[in-house]
């Protein structure tokens, strides 16, 4: 009786469960300060921000790009996110800093994103998500 209990059991949630999909790589993509949004049916890994001539400093100057040697932010859905490595810090702006803006980071469909220098880019791979 309890094996026939177990069988309708499982043969319940195997038709009443349902997966999100499966991801397949479609192709690698550059981002800089042109904005772009991630498409329907696809996901973005960002893997790494690159930053032009740039020197660890806990400095931050944003949106001005003419000071090479300052932490500029990426941009997600219009708010700034900063690549953050070293220790928590308070920035010449006022603006407090933490430990743990690490890679790979998930966007998903409908998604914005940019830098905020022209000369700086995101490195994203682009994942079609497959039913």
């Amino acid at each position: 009786m309890i094996k026939v209990f177990f069988l309708i059991v499982c043969f319940f949630i195997q038709f009443n469960s349902f997966s999100q999909g499966n991801l397949q790589f479609n192709q690698v993509i550059r981002v800089n300060n042109t904005a772009q949004t991630v498409p329907g049916g696809k996901v973005w890994k960002v893997e790494t921000y690159m930053q032009s001539n740039t020197h660890i400093s806990e400095w931050v100057e944003y949106p001005n790009c003419n000071f090479p040697d300052r932490q500029h932010p990426f941009l997600i859905n219009s708010k700034p996110y900063y690549q953050i490595n070293g220790s928590p810090g308070h920035g010449s702006s006022g603006i407090m800093m933490a430990v743990g803006n690490l890679f790979p980071l998930w966007l998903k469909s409908g998604e914005i994103v940019q830098t905020t220098c022209p000369d700086n880019f995101l490195s994203i791979i682009e994942y079609n998500i497959v039913p």
